[in-house]
């Protein structure tokens, strides 16, 4: 007690030499006294938590550390280990077992420093227990585990690489034998660990054994007898074996000598099922004429597996290793033979089970029960085979695209297992994001089709969505038949069941229900198509895309938002994976309003309400994504367009004594009154540049639409404009415009009255009201800014008096100013000469605008109240 009065907390480094020496009186017996094994197995994963935790064995060694402390904490360790020594060299094979599982866990815990001092005495204590006359399974599996975590750890030093090697290679015999002689599965999987460190690891160390392993590996894969757990690991070990070598004829032959053994049992197989004249094709592939057969894999001859059961187990673990040997990294470059793969792929994935007309006679109901029943697994490693291809081979597979894409559309067509059909659609992504926009192009009608078919499942919670509170009216989305599909009688010969008509897959799919990880995988698949292939040749689908997506953000949230914490009395469908589908259809909907597109998203409103739902009331992990959807539609909800770094600069150097202003504020509000147009313009508030810029973009996206269904009183047409600036010798203000207070205006393209208190002037007639304001600024004669003529000459007056802020320091002047609204382009006459400086300048009377004098008489803008008779 007076030894943890001194300690301050848990990180003390006082404690962990005391923890230790309890853990050794409390967990390792004495040698003396015997081992409760069913005790110690309960036992030992909470010893190994604590040791990991507490880092027991670190042994920091720093000048900060009070040196009596180190010294304590090494005593303790050698302590540990001398007990761990003592177990190794017990008879008693459970303390032993124990002693090498703990020594396992210390080679990974240790000190580099005591690692480097102690590894080739561990190593040696441990090769004794995988050679005779050792003959406990459980110790031989202990010790392989054990040697595979000191050998993962010695690679990490370089300076005992050459001591590594030697050491190594006296293991390479007792894993042969190992793997020869024993009988037990469970020693095959500890030596398949210990094979697969030193291959990666200590290649140099197999450099003399690289048959005999290859033999060994073949020995125990082509029976295809055994789980797939010791089969895969093997597997594994093989296809790093040309690594002992290093060079690309190594890589080359084993990958050869591969496919050639899953052609052989491919044929053995498919007969029944396949004709003839398909595997000779892949065949030739394989072995070009000319060519010589290599050796079998592992030397030994094909042999036949029996009738009774399909070679499942070992095709399926040789494609496990050509797919890691295409995405594992190797130390030169090889070829790869890519058609021959794909070959494969294309012969795997095209039987489906159906029996050729010349096959029929020959057949048996049990025969094609045993192969559609493992038509499956075959399916799902081809595909595995085929994802291997894109990752190893990647922009590579170009000239291959076209070959590719026809595989996978015809197969889609077909496929309707769950677990296939979220392959596919991994496939179909790893090829839009290798191969590009070219791809997406080509596969985006074939990937919107499947997709919609997944996503508009009719199932209990996939209620559609009506076309009214989905979206603008932009037609009736298609809505799916619901045929059901006519079995045929069990009953009958294999002829009369082969004609038969089949129904296509769509209609067997439709009255199913899609699993929620299928349409997580299609969701994924269409937020790729839109990430990469949105921008280009995308106006064919793009309408259907997003209101698919749009329907689907809805319905996943019509029951609720999902809890990441999954249900353990709902195992098939938890609330974590609605949550992920939810999760998923949020973010498709998400690419959907920011990809690159040529309109306004259509369905924007109803996602950001979605998402403000989303973010009130889902579970945190949709909560943030929720939040972050919001921050990233920021640019569409209040667009803004800010001005370039240094164009903002260069704008407001006044060199000639005018300042600019950006183009961009071409909007001006005035109050609707029954009076002229001209009092209208006088009214005009005064609005500033970055307080108007706030809604710009809304009103001026809002205006085509609200415009064919409002058309207001007062306008202007572009006929009359035209006739009276054409007039140059006019001294009325008609030369300008043409007041009308009761007569309806004509249907205007320029100047359109959006809402009662705003002109909203089109950009894009700004070309043409340049010279209409060239010609206005070279107009002669004037008016009272209160007085006006209308085109036979009498006089209108007007009837709104003028606010302050509108007040003018010259008739003239005045006269532009409303010119300038009207035409939509604030300043532009002022403008004209720097901007357009080889437009014609008019008449004599013409204002100046180089000069300061005429630059001086401009009106300012006066910043008051319109209410205020101020100046």
């Amino acid at each position: 007690m007076a030894r943890f009065d001194q300690l301050e907390n848990m990180y003390d480094l006082g404690l962990k030499p005391v923890m230790l020496r309890s853990l050794i009186r409390q967990y390792l017996p004495a040698e003396n006294h015997p081992l409760n094994l069913n005790n110690s197995c309960f036992e030992l994963p909470s010893l190994v938590s604590i040791l990991q935790t507490h880092c027991l064995l670190s042994e920091l060694d720093s000048q900060s550390i009070d040196p009596k402390l180190i010294n304590t904490w090494k005593s303790a360790v050698d302590d540990w280990l001398s007990c761990l020594l003592s177990l190794l060299s017990s008879d008693m094979s459970d303390k032993c077992w124990v002693g090498i599982c703990l020594l396992g866990v210390t080679c990974q815990e240790c000190s580099n420093q005591r690692f480097l001092s102690s590894y080739s005495i561990w190593l040696n204590k441990l090769i004794s227990h995988i050679q005779p006359p050792a003959d406990s399974q459980l110790v031989k599996i202990a010790s392989c585990t054990s040697l595979a975590d000191l050998l993962t750890r010695l690679a990490r030093f370089p300076e005992v690489k050459k001591d590594g090697n030697l050491l190594a290679g006296k293991l390479v015999q007792p894993v042969l034998k190992l793997l020869n002689e024993d009988n037990v599965e469970a020693v095959w999987e500890g030596a398949a660990n210990l094979l697969y460190a030193l291959i990666a690891f200590f290649p140099a160390s197999i450099h003399h054994y690289y048959d005999k392993v290859e033999a060994a590996i073949a020995s125990k894969i082509l029976p295809g007898k055994y789980s797939t757990k010791t089969l895969k690991k093997l597997g594994y070990c093989l296809a790093l074996l040309p690594k002992v070598k290093g060079d690309k004829d190594s890589w080359s032959l084993m990958m050869q000598k591969i496919l050639i053994s899953i052609d052989d049992h491919l044929n053995e197989a498919f007969q029944g099922v396949e004709e003839e004249a398909k595997s000779d094709e892949a065949r030739r592939l394989l072995v070009p004429p000319g060519k010589d057969l290599p050796l079998p894999l592992g030397g030994a001859s094909f042999k036949g597996t029996s009738s009774e059961r399909l070679p499942t187990a070992t095709i399926s673990t040789l494609m496990f290793c050509c797919c890691k040997m295409l995405i594992s990294s190797y130390p030169v470059q090889v070829a790869v033979p890519v058609r021959s793969m794909l070959a494969l792929v294309e012969r795997l994935l095209r039987v489906d089970g159906s029996l050729p007309h010349t096959m029929l006679p020959f057949m048996t109901s049990v025969q094609q029960e045993l192969i559609c029943s493992e038509l499956p697994v075959l399916h799902a490693y081809s595909l595995e085979l085929l994802i291997a291809i894109i990752k190893g081979m990647r922009r590579q597979l170009l000239p291959h695209s076209a070959y590719i894409v026809r595989v996978v559309t015809r197969y889609f067509k077909r496929c309707s297992l769950p677990e296939l059909r979220i392959k596919l659609y991994s496939i179909i992504r790893m090829l839009f994001v290798s191969m590009g926009v070219g791809i997406a192009i080509y596969l985006a009608p074939d990937v919107i089709e499947n997709a919609s078919n997944d996503l508009n499942s009719l199932g209990g919670e996939d209620i559609e969505t009506s076309p009214a509170n989905t979206g603008p009216a932009t037609g009736a989305l298609p809505q799916l038949s619901n045929r059901k599909r006519k079995h045929g009688a069990k009953t009958g010969s294999l002829e009369e069941k082969q004609d038969a008509p089949s129904p296509k897959v769509g209609e067997s799919n439709t009255h199913q229900m899609t699993p929620i990880t299928v349409k997580v995988a299609a969701l994924d698949t269409l937020e790729v198509l839109l990430t990469v292939g949105a921008a280009s040749k995308s106006e064919s689908w793009r309408s259907s895309i997003d209101s698919l997506l749009m329907k689907t953000a809805i319905n996943s949230c019509k029951r609720g938002w999902g809890n990441l914490e999954s249900n353990i009395f709902l195992p098939h469908e938890s609330a974590s994976v609605w949550a992920d589908f939810q999760f998923s259809s949020l973010r498709a909907l998400l690419t959907s309003f920011l990809a690159p597109a040529r309109v306004r998203p259509p369905y924007l409103s109803q996602g950001l309400e979605l998402f403000r739902r989303g973010k009130q009331e889902a579970g945190m992990k949709l909560a943030q994504f929720c939040a972050y959807a919001l921050f990233a539609l920021e640019v569409l909800i209040h667009p803004r367009a800010l001005p370039l770094d240094d164009f903002y600069s260069a704008c407001h150097k006044s060199t000639d004594g005018a300042s600019n202003r950006f183009l961009e504020n071409i909007y001006s509000g005035c109050q609707k009154q029954n009076t002229s147009f001209l009092s209208s313009l006088q009214r005009t508030e005064q609005v500033g540049v970055e307080s108007h810029d706030d809604d710009l973009y809304d009103r001026w996206l809002q205006n085509e639409n609200e415009n064919q269904n409002k058309k207001e009183n007062e306008n202007i047409t572009v006929e009359d404009m035209k006739d009276h600036t054409s007039r140059p010798n006019d001294s009325s203000f008609t030369n300008v415009l043409e007041v009308r207070e009761q007569e309806p205006a004509a249907a205007n393209a320029d100047v359109h009255m959006r809402t009662e208190n705003e002109i909203v002037v089109q950009p894009w007639h700004l070309e043409e009201s340049v010279p209409k304001a060239q010609e206005v600024a070279s107009a002669k004669a004037v008016m009272s800014s209160a007085v006006g003529t209308d085109p036979e000459g009498s006089e209108i007056e007007s009837k709104m008096p003028l606010y302050a802020s509108d007040r003018l320091n010259d008739t003239n002047h005045d006269m532009f100013s409303f010119v300038d609204k009207v035409e939509g382009f604030d300043n532009v006459a002022g403008k004209t000469s720097s901007t357009f400086p080889n437009a014609e300048k008019g008449s004599s009377s013409m204002v100046h605008l180089d000069s300061d004098s005429s630059m001086d008489s401009f009106p300012g803008i006066v910043d008051a109240d319109p209410d205020t008779d101020s100046d």
